[in-house]
């Protein structure tokens, strides 16, 4: 039953138009467009679409205001996804449709649904980095990024108010893997046919939120090119540019008129079933450097404020 990463992001939104202008802007490359929807398409064959909100071809919303209204895994082959269906059908209504995509809820009322999904395999430049006493680029520049392209979907996030169901349902009846714990804050699951260190986060919110979409870019330039371009095309990111201790990932997020917002992401941590889960703290595990403090940050736990204190003594009179 090998998943192998999100095909399709479905999204409810107010405004199709300035949403498409927004994911244009991010750098994804229009497949199909009508006045109803439109159908953007990655690289690696994924795909993110957006529908207004009052679409009746969209399934009922989890969520509580925008954001994605419906999540397509993607699976290995055909025998996986009878799999799937024959597990899923146990306990719950799975519908077939003509081309084959599996559909459903999760255990939250998420809509999630799964169909063959053949990736296409990516290549990058070799990286070449000089570096004090390493100098390995001799006589050229490094690739120039006027905009971002990103190339896949790495994970979505989403919030809920009880995080064992996320665990029995993904880990326990889809085989997803257990990466890594943020302490009463979330859990990060890994998909069994993907090296990327976590393609879906359950965040633990005190209701049922859509958060972000992760798109993968290829390096630290492409990151800072696509976040320059999105803020002069008027977007804004709230915590700037960052990089996860717990995924080693860097980021930009920004805020996305289709709901939650939109995740530059590059030099995510690859793992496989050698990987052993850990248990961070929350603040600690989730910001290494940021240009911005979140607003979470000014009621903070003691333990995390002593972790935030030792890492940036900078801000040690500015959060309590």
């Amino acid at each position: 039953m090998a998943i192998n990463g999100v095909h399709t992001a479905i999204f409810g939104v107010d405004d199709v138009e300035l949403c498409t202008r927004f994911f244009i802007d991010f750098g994804l490359e229009v497949d199909t467009a009508t006045a109803e929807f439109t159908d953007f398409k990655l690289p690696e064959g994924s795909h993110v679409i957006l529908r207004h909100k009052d679409d009746p071809s969209l399934p009922a919303p989890y969520i509580e205001g925008l954001g994605a209204r419906e999540v397509i895994w993607g699976v290995d082959n055909a025998e996986s996804l009878k799999e799937i269906e024959a597990e899923l059908s146990r306990d719950r209504k799975v519908t077939r449709d003509t081309d084959g995509t599996l559909r459903t809820i999760d255990d939250y009322g998420l809509a999630i649904g799964f169909r063959v999904f053949e990736r296409t395999l990516l290549s990058a430049q070799e990286e070449l980095i000089n570096s004090p006493g390493r100098s390995v680029r001799w006589n050229k520049h490094r690739q120039w990024f006027r905009q971002a392209k990103p190339q896949l979907i790495h994970h979505v996030v989403f919030g809920c108010n009880d995080l064992d169901k996320a665990i029995n349902f993904y880990r326990n009846r889809l085989k997803f893997r257990i990466t890594d714990i943020a302490r009463d804050r979330g859990v990060f699951f890994r998909a069994e046919g993907r090296s990327d260190h976590h393609n879906l986060f359950w965040a633990k919110t005190g209701k049922a939120q859509f958060l972000h979409i992760s798109l993968g870019v290829e390096n630290i330039d492409e990151l800072l090119a696509g976040a320059n371009h999105m803020q002069r095309q008027g977007w804004q990111s709230k915590l700037g540019l960052g990089r996860h201790r717990i995924s080693s990932t860097l980021y930009f997020y920004i805020t996305s008129p289709a709901g939650g917002e939109a995740e530059y992401s590059a030099d995510t941590d690859c793992l496989n079933d050698d990987w052993q889960p850990r248990i961070w703290e929350p603040l600690f595990g989730n910001q290494h450097w940021v240009a911005a403090l979140p607003p979470f940050l000014e009621k903070l736990p003691d333990e995390d404020v002593k972790l935030l204190a030792d890492e940036r003594p900078d801000l040690a009179g500015v959060v309590r």
